[in-house]
C-alpha cells in the first residue's frame, strides 16, 4: 500500500512545546481526533475534557520543573498556525522506549505531513533521553495511520482485542471460591512484575517490560487523574496461575480490565473467577460498563471472556521502531 501524499508546510506552522495558553485549541483537537477506541473508553463523553487539570496552575508547574530538570515522564508536542493548535502528540517516557499517543491534526490541515513530523519530534525526544525505542499503539481498521506508522519503519510488535460489556452485572455474580482470587496490593506488585515478565513473549519485554506500576503497556491507556487501580492474582498464593489490573476512572466511565500474563496451567474456571473479581470491584464502584483488553499471546482468553457476556469491539496494533534508524526512502509501506 502506498503512503499518502504529504505536503510541505507552511511558514506560519511550526512545532514547539505546549503552552498553557494553547488550552482551548489543543483540547478542541483532542477531542476532536477521538475514534472509536476513545469513544469506548469513554474518552470525551458529555463534552469531558480529561486534559482540563493538566493546566491548572500546581500541576502544570510541577510539570514545568520537571521538563527544566529532563525529568518529565511526559511530554506535550503541538503544530500551531499563528495562535492555534492544529496538531497535538504526546511522549511519554518508559525505560527502553518513547511512547507516543495522542496524535491528531485539525482537518484543516490534514495530508500536509503534519502527523509525521509531530511523531518525529517525540521520537527525537526520547532518544536524546536514550530510549531504545519508539512505541505506539492504533486500531488495526485505521489504515491511513498504519500506513503511516509502517513508512516511518514502524513493526508489528503485538495486538490486542478489546471486549465491553454494557451489562456486566451477571459477570460480577460468577460464583468464586474463597481465597481462590485475591487482590495483590502495593506489597505483592514486585512479584507480579517478575512473574508477568517471565510469561510474556520475550520480543514484548525487550521493548515494554512489566513493572510495578504497569504489569502490561496497555494500562497506561486507562489511566486518568484520579483513577483508582486494582489488582489481582487467581490460583495458589505461592504459585498462582494469572493476574489482572483493573482501572476505575469514575462512574459515569467504562471500568477497565487488563490481562497481562497468564500461566498455561489456568482453567477456564479460573479465567471466569478472575474477570469475574475484576468486574465485581468495578460494579461496586459505580462503573456502568467494562472493558477488558486481551493480548494476542493469550487469545485462547477471548472465548471464554465473550462467553461471560463482553462483545469484541476492535483490536489494536502495538507498533515499535528502533531510533537510530532513518525511515527517509520509505515510500511504500509494508504490508499487513
Amino acid at each position: 500500500m502506498v503512503a499518502p501524499p504529504t505536503f510541505p508546510l507552511g511558514g506560519a506552522v511550526e512545532i514547539r512545546e505546549l503552552r498553557r495558553s494553547d488550552r482551548d485549541s489543543f483540547t478542541e483537537v483532542v477531542q476532536g481526533s477521538y475514534g472509536p477506541f476513545e469513544r469506548m473508553l469513554g474518552l470525551g463523553a458529555g463534552g469531558a475534557n480529561e486534559f482540563a487539570g493538566l493546566f491548572r496552575p500546581g500541576l502544570w508547574f510541577v510539570l514545568q520543573l520537571l521538563r527544566a530538570f529532563g525529568a518529565s515522564p511526559i511530554r506535550f508536542f503541538v503544530a500551531v498556525d499563528g495562535p492555534t493548535v492544529v496538531g497535538t502528540t504526546l511522549l511519554l517516557r518508559w525505560p527502553n522506549s518513547g511512547y507516543v499517543l495522542g496524535v491528531g491534526v485539525r482537518p484543516s490541515h490534514r495530508r500536509r505531513g503534519l502527523a509525521g513530523q509531530m511523531i518525529e519530534r517525540a521520537e527525537t525526544s526520547a532518544e536524546r533521553h536514550g530510549r531504545e525505542w519508539a512505541v505506539l499503539d492504533v486500531e488495526a481498521e485505521n489504515q491511513p495511520a498504519v500506513t503511516l506508522y509502517r513508512a516511518r519503519h514502524y513493526e508489528v510488535l503485538h495486538s490486542a482485542v478489546w471486549l465491553r460489556s454494557d451489562a456486566p452485572g451477571s459477570v460480577g455474580a460468577a460464583n468464586r471460591p474463597a481465597g481462590l482470587v485475591r487482590a495483590v496490593g502495593k506489597s505483592g506488585r514486585k512479584a507480579a512484575t517478575a512473574w508477568c515478565a517471565r510469561r510474556v513473549p520475550t520480543s514484548v519485554t525487550e521493548v515494554l517490560p512489566p513493572n510495578p506500576t504497569r504489569l502490561i503497556h496497555l494500562e497506561s491507556l486507562g489511566q486518568l487523574p484520579g483513577t483508582v487501580r486494582e489488582t489481582w492474582s487467581v490460583g495458589p498464593s505461592d504459585s498462582p496461575l494469572g493476574y489482572l489490573a483493573g482501572y476505575w476512572r469514575g462512574a459515569e466511565m467504562p471500568g477497565l480490565l487488563f490481562l497481562p500474563a497468564l500461566d498455561p496451567a489456568i482453567t477456564p474456571a479460573d479465567l471466569v473467577r478472575l474477570v469475574g473479581e475484576g468486574t465485581e470491584w468495578l460494579l461496586a464502584r459505580g462503573s456502568p460498563a467494562v472493558v477488558v483488553a486481551v493480548p494476542d499471546s493469550l487469545a485462547s482468553a477471548i472465548p471464554v471472556i465473550e462467553g461471560l457476556g463482553f462483545a469484541r469491539q476492535l483490536t489494536t496494533l502495538t507498533m515499535v521502531r528502533r531510533l537510530g534508524t532513518s525511515p527517509a526512502g520509505a515510500a511504500k509501506a509494508r504490508a499487513p
